[in-house]
């Protein structure tokens, strides 16, 4: 795989917005023949990530929402020290960037982390990823379904075996090739999850429109 793409595409699908997104990157799995390479490359574009006012086009992340979703990263950055090594943030500096706004988060990553851990299978909704280090890519693939979500999900290869491969096992509702698992335009590209992330339907989809109606089975006799 381009190792530079899938870190620049981890980072950003981890940090944009925040992660508050419900399709932001939050765990990153890597075979283990390129972990070590693939996670440095991570983590320095992680720390050169700006924190700011949103408005500043310098800036990339900004606060998360409020103060509940504040301290709810903050107790899963808790978790984090304990299920994992911590390689990039991890200190809350809340409202402390902006004179008087904004509850600000660092960029976070823990690496090391367990495919069956907290990090791993529960939906954080903040700037915190969880790098996770599989065998193979037989093992990869297994533990990028070992969730109760589907929303998306991203491979990089340049093995067109392995991406035809994704193509059917991968079980993700949007799936997304050698780009970030982030991005879909609604109306161009039909966005929706399986599993607990959503209804199998696609939002700015054909079928996305029976949803508005309600099925009526009639039966007469002639």
């Amino acid at each position: 795989a381009d190792l530079d793409a899938a870190a620049a595409g981890s980072a950003a699908a981890a940090f944009g917005f925040q992660g508050q997104k419900s399709s932001a990157c939050s765990r990153v799995i890597i075979v283990e023949h390129v972990y070590d390479k693939l996670l440095q490359r991570v983590v320095a574009l992680t720390q050169a990530i700006k924190l700011g006012n949103p408005v500043d086009p310098a800036s990339f992340m900004g606060a998360v929402i409020d103060q509940d979703a504040f301290e709810k990263i903050r107790s899963y950055i808790t978790i984090g020290h304990q299920e994992g090594r911590l390689v990039a943030g991890g200190e809350p500096l809340g409202q402390d960037l902006l004179a008087g706004g904004g509850y600000f988060i660092r960029p976070t990553i823990f690496a090391d982390i367990a495919p069956d851990a907290r990090l791993a299978q529960e939906e954080i909704f903040g700037p915190v990823l969880a790098v996770i280090k599989a065998r193979d890519f037989e093992d990869a693939l297994a533990i990028a379904n070992n969730t109760e979500y589907g929303l998306t999900g991203a491979l990089f290869s340049n093995d067109l075996s392995r991406i035809a491969r994704a193509y059917e096992d991968f079980h993700v509702g949007n799936l997304y090739i050698n780009r970030k698992c982030t991005g879909a335009l609604v109306g161009v590209q039909p966005f929706g999850g399986f599993n607990m992330s959503g209804t199998d339907s696609k939002a700015g989809g054909p079928d996305y429109l029976t949803l508005f109606t309600q099925a009526k089975v009639i039966r007469e006799r002639l």
